[in-house]
């Protein structure tokens, strides 16, 4: 309920002072658990991908944010998913999981906090750690504005990346780089394309 009502007053408050381009939405799967993993470059990010994306998104929050009560109630009640950014915990795991397996949607920045560069080596390998357990796809999304008044926001999303022959397997840490590293190039090539 409450995050029904925070994106459609936030929505309407975006659409009123920026002008929002989206390509590929349609990637973005409708049905059954799905990770969208996105750049940081600002706060704005997280409003652009809850309102591209057609389900509500879960998304992975410091776990700080969650220290007072007021905001541990409105995090709460948005879906957040408090994390430790230098040592994650199994219950961040097992929550992650659970939200996908039930068919919901997760939101990630690989960066951690938000960076003005994007850099593809830089990164938290847990998203693909997440997508193996929960049997989703990971959808590469990059956001590029500016975000000053009534300028334009351009949201590249990509075709799904799925882990498929892993599901079940014991994966090594190397192997998690590697495909942790695969959605990162995929979220730079989105970069670098837009609007081509």
């Amino acid at each position: 309920m409450l995050y029904a009502f925070a994106r459609a007053v936030v929505g309407f408050t975006y659409k009123i002072i920026f002008r929002t381009k989206v390509t590929g939405r349609e990637n973005i799967p409708r049905e059954g658990g799905v990770i969208l993993c996105c750049n940081h470059q600002s706060y704005h990010d997280t409003v652009v991908l809850g309102l591209v994306s057609p389900k509500p998104v879960h998304f992975l929050a410091k776990k700080e944010l969650f220290k007072k009560k007021f905001f541990n109630k409105l995090f709460a009640g948005l879906g957040a998913i408090p994390v430790d950014r230098e040592k994650p915990s199994m219950d961040s795991l097992k929550r992650v999981v659970s939200t996908l397996k039930k068919g919901d949607t997760i939101g990630i920045f690989m960066q951690g906090g938000r960076q003005q560069e994007f850099d593809t080596a830089d990164y938290k390998a847990g998203v693909a750690l997440f997508a193996i357990k929960g049997k989703s796809p990971v959808v590469p999304i990059h956001i590029q504005s500016t975000f000053r008044m009534f300028a334009p926001i351009y949201v590249n999303v990509g075709k799904p990346i799925g882990f498929e022959e892993y599901h079940g397997a014991k994966v090594k840490s190397e192997q998690l780089n590697e495909l942790a590293q695969t959605v990162m190039d995929a979220i730079a090539d989105l970069g670098a394309n837009h609007g081509s």
